[in-house]
């Protein structure tokens, strides 16, 4: 398999939705122009045909899709299985788009969907495709659903493909080795969880919450909590650390912040370090950063379809509640402890090794730096901003588990490994536990059902949820008054 194949489709799977979301949303002269203008950067991006190949065969593919659907299918993807709570909005999210015209519109609630819904934007329109054809809604949403498992899959593989890229294997047994250790990598919460628990955790079988209101998901847990930004995210920051197409990076972010925006953070803090690197290194800097930093491609995303990307955005009634000093919510040991279990037990064993690679430096500032920004009351941020951090971290790990000669720091580290590890266990095991418990495999998460309320209850904790998918002030707001497709129910309001 050729190089050059899996970066085309993985900038085909990151793009589209975007490309999908700009004729779909906006008013149709304007999402023409920018569809037009996003096409011809993506033309200019896209891989050429390479050389190099990657050894791979077609049984090790069929291999890894069936690990991949394993692994979508446990974290309740395609509304098979044992759901985590956030998918009783993930869900809602999901048939609202379905069954309502785009851009949606919330009757009940006066105000349209304001969200990160790019991951479902391709199974959507599979699901209208069914409405078309006669399907009820209902029957379109589960046939919907079954796409969304097969493209989640689809995208998982794709990692999978990354992660060799990453890590050169060159062997069967170093492939799979290799993702099972992925799947599995993990800081130890464990440890936390059983001797440190500064609260109760508000999900039983979940172990990452155990620091309270800072936390570093495993990827498996970000994998079963937050598929949609996981998925894209992985294969965004392993376009930045693989391909290392500095020319495309300004392309790239308002990809990267359409499906999650706060991970974005982190991703285009890697794309300014190793931008920055290159440009150093570079003997003619000036031609440099006319060919690559100013490229075609970083000049459409940043100064035409970023803007977009962003005013659709800060329409959203939450936003950031703003800056929270972080000693407010934790203590200096804590913040220690903290780091020590999650990435600086397996950072002081890599460091020698990894020390001058920018990569594994700049993952060191960001997993200090994210915790004391804390911009929203669940602090989401620190969840998601470390996902692109964590997964880098993870090939470092792979490599030295792999490639190092054996040793007792060797051993050290795999064991750190092993226990870091049981916090994917856990989360695999809530899903066995419930099913097994209720004699039932599809307990899924669904009573919000949909986001047309004028007041949405979130399950358990009962607060109101309204606020994190609307615009109350689209009234006003510049990109619904002047740049967003009037529906019925916009031109109506």
């Amino acid at each position: 398999m050729k190089t050059s194949t899996l970066y085309r489709f993985t900038y085909i799977y990151l793009a589209l939705p975007l490309f999908i979301f700009l004729i779909s949303w906006l008013d149709f002269g304007i999402g023409l122009i920018l569809d037009i203008l996003f096409g011809y950067g993506f033309y200019k991006i896209y891989p050429k045909d390479s050389d190099e190949t990657l050894n791979l065969n077609i049984n090790t593919l069929l291999l890894f899709v069936i690990i991949a659907f394993i692994w979508c299918f446990c974290g309740g993807i395609g509304y098979f299985y044992h759901q985590p709570f956030d998918y009783h909005f993930r869900n809602a999210v999901f048939r609202d788009l379905i069954n309502f015209e785009w851009p949606v519109f919330y009757d009940n609630a006066n105000t349209p969907m304001v969200y990160y819904m790019a991951f479902w934007l391709i199974p959507a329109l599979v699901g209208k495709l069914l409405v078309l054809c006669g399907a009820s809604l209902e029957g379109a949403f589960l046939g919907a659903n079954a796409f969304l498992l097969m493209y989640a899959i689809f995208g998982t593989v794709l990692i999978f493909i990354h992660v060799i890229k990453a890590i050169n294997a060159d062997c069967k047994k170093k492939i799979f080795t290799a993702i099972f250790l992925f799947i599995f990598f993990s800081g130890l919460d464990i440890i936390g969880h059983k001797f440190f628990l500064i609260v109760e955790p508000p999900f039983e079988y979940h172990l990452d919450w155990w620091a309270a209101h800072i936390q570093y998901s495993s990827l498996t847990t970000s994998m079963f909590w937050v598929f949609n930004q996981f998925i894209p995210v992985c294969l965004l920051i392993f376009l930045i650390y693989n391909e290392k197409k500095v020319k495309s990076f300004g392309f790239l972010i308002p990809i990267s912040l359409f499906f999650a925006p706060y991970p974005t953070a982190s991703i285009g803090f890697f794309m300014v370090v190793f931008a920055i690197k290159e440009i150093i290194k570079s003997d003619n800097k000036k031609y440099y950063i006319m060919e690559n930093i100013l490229s075609i491609p970083n000049l459409i995303g940043v100064f035409w379809i970023l803007p977009v990307v962003i005013m659709y955005f800060i329409t959203n009634t939450e936003g950031m509640y703003g800056y929270y000093y972080i000693f407010s919510y934790t203590t200096p040991f804590r913040l220690l402890l903290f780091y020590t279990l999650e990435f600086l037990l397996y950072v002081i064993i890599l460091y020698p090794k990894y020390k001058t690679d920018v990569f594994f430096k700049t993952v060191i500032v960001l997993l200090i730096a994210i915790p004391f920004l804390r911009l929203d009351q669940q602090n989401n941020f620190c969840m998601r901003a470390a996902i692109p951090a964590l997964v880098i971290l993870s090939i470092y790990a792979i490599r030295f588990v792999l490639y190092s000669p054996n040793s007792i720091t060797k051993y050290v580290f795999i064991g750190l490994f092993i226990i870091g590890s049981i916090t994917p266990i856990v989360e695999f095991y809530r899903g066995f536990y419930y099913t097994s418990k209720a004699q039932k495999i599809n307990l899924v998460a669904d009573e919000i059902y949909t986001l047309n309320k004028k007041l949405v209850i979130m399950p358990v904790f009962y607060w109101d949820a309204n606020h994190q998918y609307t615009a109350k002030n689209y009234k006003t707001d510049f990109f619904w008054q002047y740049m967003a497709k009037k529906t019925k129910g916009l031109n109506k309001n």
